[in-house]
């Protein structure tokens, strides 16, 4: 899978939770956190680099090298992930866009650390899993990459 190739899958409003019926039909929900969707392309070989690639296509992994780092270290050759960039504001005790933002525009990656929560592999060695069902691609096991734990 090469980047740019695919596109994050992205929220959908909902005025409530599906009920038992929906959920069995196959019908899944998530949270919605306060980041950037993104997905995290690691190198396919040893020597590659690790891309970061916004909703929108552009390459992003030079303003997120921390990630970058930390999935370098984590995270396997030849997987995709989908999933949100994310920031813990220490001091407030919780996710905050604003900080994220902060972040993205002036470089500050000491003072919040980023954070990337996968929701779904949609390759693992190379294989592409996107005609798999969703269920088979989420990623619970994978939880999240980071530097630090907050």
């Amino acid at each position: 899978m090469k980047e740019g190739s695919v596109e994050p899958m992205l929220a959908q409003a909902a005025e409530s939770v599906p009920g038992p019926a929906a959920l069995r039909a196959g019908v899944a929900y998530e949270q919605k956190l306060d980041g950037h969707r993104a997905l995290l392309f690691t190198s396919t070989g040893a020597g590659g680099r690790v891309l970061v690639q916004t909703r929108r296509g552009a390459l992003v992994q030079d303003r997120w090298q921390d990630l970058v780092a930390a999935a370098e270290q984590q995270l396997p050759h030849g997987l995709v992930l989908d999933g949100e960039l994310l920031v813990w504001d220490a001091n407030a005790g919780r996710l905050s866009f604003e900080a994220l933002q902060r972040r993205a525009a002036a470089g500050l990656a000491a003072r919040w650390p980023a954070y990337s929560v996968a929701f779904g592999v949609l390759q693992i060695d190379g294989q592409e899993l996107l005609q798999r069902p969703h269920a088979e691609r989420r990623a619970p096991s994978w939880g999240s990459c980071s530097p630090t734990t907050p």
